[in-house]
């Protein structure tokens, strides 16, 4: 599978993924989002988030030209590298994978804290191809980096079920 990244307005990656999906079989976009956890009124709720503002994945079978994905409304360019090359490769395309395992929707992690251990037991923080740099128990977080497009990206992702032990 190749895998591409474009580069669009922030807050419409949703809809380019959809214009996306809509061109034909072989050919899937995601706009990946993050699930987390926010204290309202005490109580905690879902809520989405952008995974990284202004980029849309998108996942290819076949040797389909993706030139036509520039001329969406909204889309700025297709990533490349310096070499020209657009398809992800490295880090990138194990990001993008990351992504694409868990349908483009990342939601909150389960954690156990063994004294100064903390050991994620289940969700998509268990297979993280980024490194978790900090764990906050009071906002439920884990913040996390990863590499990607030769940036390395902070992102917070919701960690619920923490336990002392």
């Amino acid at each position: 599978m190749k895998v591409y990244c474009v580069f669009c307005k922030s807050g419409s990656e949703e809809s380019i993924a959809m214009q996306i999906n809509n061109l034909g079989s072989g050919i899937r976009a995601i706009a990946p989002i993050r699930v987390v956890l926010e204290k309202r009124n005490g109580k905690w709720e879902r809520t989405k988030r952008p995974l990284i503002d202004g980029y849309v994945f998108i996942y290819i079978e076949d040797d389909k030209s993706i030139d036509c994905f520039r001329f969406l409304i909204g889309v700025y360019k297709v990533l490349e590298y310096e070499t020209g090359e657009r398809t992800l490769r490295g880090a990138d395309y194990d990001y993008a994978l990351w992504i694409y395992r868990h349908d483009g929707r990342i939601e909150p992690s389960k954690a156990l804290t063994e004294g100064s251990q903390v050991k994620i037991i289940d969700g998509p923080l268990m297979s993280v191809v980024g490194k978790i740099i900090r764990i906050d128990k009071h906002k439920r977080r884990a913040w996390v980096e990863f590499e990607f497009n030769d940036t390395t990206q902070k992102v917070s992702l919701s960690v619920v079920d923490i336990s002392v032990v």
